[in-house]
């Protein structure tokens, strides 16, 4: 028969901070993921930034990226950045913008809005398993 380990200091302490906030809903969708992993689902998307050049097809480039709900511009060291990211239903979209952009310097793949290894080797042809089965 064993006998039960009595606590530790530890153990007998008062909790200083509660384990799990009721309300997360001032906190931001990063902070949220960091503290509490899967609170807040949110879909996954897939992204691309790439900078301005010169070329046929930055036009329809640029206009195929405003069609992002995510879509933004930004300034970077003098340079147009745009950011476009889509979910899956937009796959289609977000190939035929890697089509136009993936080959100019300066494109990143973006998983969920943050760089991730291996972006256009893996990320983007297990995302293009969407394309087709657009609403």
């Amino acid at each position: 028969m064993r006998r039960e380990r009595p606590q530790d200091f530890a153990d007998r302490l008062p909790r200083v901070v509660p384990r799990a906030e009721d309300d997360v809903s001032h906190l931001s969708d990063e902070m949220v993921d960091l503290l509490y992993p899967g609170r807040r689902p949110r879909p996954f998307s897939l992204g691309l930034s790439f900078e301005a050049f010169e070329g046929p097809g930055y036009a329809t480039a640029v206009e195929l990226a405003r069609l992002s709900p995510g879509y933004r511009e930004e300034d970077s060291h003098g340079s147009l950045v745009h950011h476009a990211e889509f979910d899956p239903g937009a796959a289609r979209t977000l190939r035929d913008l890697f089509d136009l952009v993936g080959r100019q310097p300066g494109t990143e793949v973006r998983v969920d809005g943050k760089r991730a290894p291996y972006g256009h080797e893996l990320w983007l042809p297990l995302f293009w398993i969407f394309v087709g089965g657009e609403a």
